[in-house]
Parts: structure tokens; sequence; C-alpha cells
């Protein structure tokens, strides 16, 4: 999952762990037809791309990748987060703001259903939501 929030002015002083500031512009949750996302990025020397939308705003951003492993969260609390971040500015970009997002932290529960489920049991019949809502495309 990738978030962005707006810096209000410069990022090396911005604080973004209050407020719903971060807003979702992509997710990667099951397609049957690929592996999972854990499994693709050992083959991609461990990286990741995210389109940031054409339409944002220029100016300073903090971007958030989020990696969640699934792979004990049948038992409650045991989801695993590896959130990483980056500052970015963006520059040649479009007129509009971001929207209101999510806390982070804060807007996740352990009982949240793309949290705390039996991974397994995924399929394409029975598809997996990542926690967060959906991504804003601009």
């Amino acid at each position: 999952m990738t978030y962005l929030a707006k810096c209000p002015g410069s990022c090396s002083t911005f604080k973004a762990n209050s407020g719903n500031i971060w807003v979702k512009i992509q997710e990667d949750g099951y397609d049957a037809s690929v592996p999972w996302a854990s499994k693709r990025l050992p083959t991609v020397n461990s990286t990741w791309s995210a389109t940031i939308p054409k339409t944002l705003q220029n100016g300073e951003y903090i971007l958030r990748h989020e990696i969640l492993g699934l792979q004990r969260a049948s038992e409650l609390g045991r989801a695993q987060f590896y959130p990483a971040c980056h500052q970015i500015t963006v520059t040649n970009g479009g007129s509009k703001a971001l929207p209101t997002g999510i806390a982070l932290p804060g807007a996740y529960t352990l009982t949240d259903p793309g949290i705390y489920l039996e991974y397994r049991d995924i399929s394409a019949t029975k598809p997996y939501t990542p926690p967060g809502g959906c991504p804003w495309t601009g």
C-alpha cells in the first residue's frame, strides 16, 4: 500500500503522525493471476513502483509505502507491518490537492478484516481487500 501526506512547508520539520493526512494512492491486494506482492518483490530487486496522480498539485510530500505481512494474520495482533517513508517533491503537477485521508498510526484496528484473517482462504471467489480505504487516483 502506498500513501501520500502533504507537508505544510518543508518535510524536514513535518511530523506526519496525527490527523487524517494520509491518502492511499496505490494498493496491491490479491490477484489469482500473479503471486502475492511479497513473492514478486525478490524478482524485481526488492523494488516497488507506484504512480503519483498527474493531477496532484506541486509541493513537498511524504510518501509512505507499507508492506503488510499476512502469514500470521489468523492470530490476533500478528499481522506484520513494514512501512518505509520518503520525502518527495512534485513538480509540473496538476491543480488537485489531496483529499481528506486517514490517520497513521490509528486508522487500523487489530480486528479489521484486511488485518485479522486466514490468508489461505483468500481466492478469486473470496477476495482480499487491503485496509486503509480505496486508492485516490486524482
